[in-house]
């Protein structure tokens, strides 16, 4: 058997390419598919608890799934109309709790010009808090009951 250095290598593996592994149970070096190797490593990246990992899920495609999920939205939402009230509604799933997002418009009607802002929205209800437009001003909002109401 030659040296390790002594093989030839390969730049693009394809899944029927076989590697060579040592079998650390069997003692001895034996030849492994490449699509084998890459779905056990899949499911390490799925299954293998990291405790280093600052999320509350410690496997890798769980950390980056919560990253992902834990990003407010660059898109700002224009909040004019019930239809977006709805929308806004919708987007909120029962384990969520809430969700915080960018959004602008008249605010269902409330305000004449428009408003900026953000919005936390829940289950049931949309608050929210931003500046008037024309007037400068602080401008505040809750959506429940199918309504609008205006706090400031």
């Amino acid at each position: 058997m030659p040296k390790w250095t002594e093989y030839t290598s390969k730049d693009t593996l394809a899944d029927n390419d076989e590697v060579m592994l040592y079998d650390a149970t069997g003692k001895a070096n034996k030849r492994g598919l490449m699509s084998k190797f890459w779905d056990y490593v899949v499911d390490k990246m799925s299954t293998a608890v990291i405790s280093k990992l600052e999320t509350n899920n410690k496997t890798i495609i769980g950390a980056i799934n919560a990253l992902n999920g834990d990003k407010v939205p660059k898109k700002v939402l224009n909040l004019s109309d019930e239809a977006s009230a709805s929308t806004i509604l919708n987007s909120v799933n029962a384990g969520d709790g809430c969700n915080l997002l960018p959004v602008w418009g008249t605010i269902g009607g409330l305000y004449s010009g428009w408003a900026w802002g953000i919005v936390l929205a829940g289950q049931n209800n949309i608050n929210f808090i931003g500046v008037e437009n024309a007037s400068k001003k602080l401008a505040a909002a809750q959506y429940s009951n199918g309504k609008w109401v205006k706090i400031l």
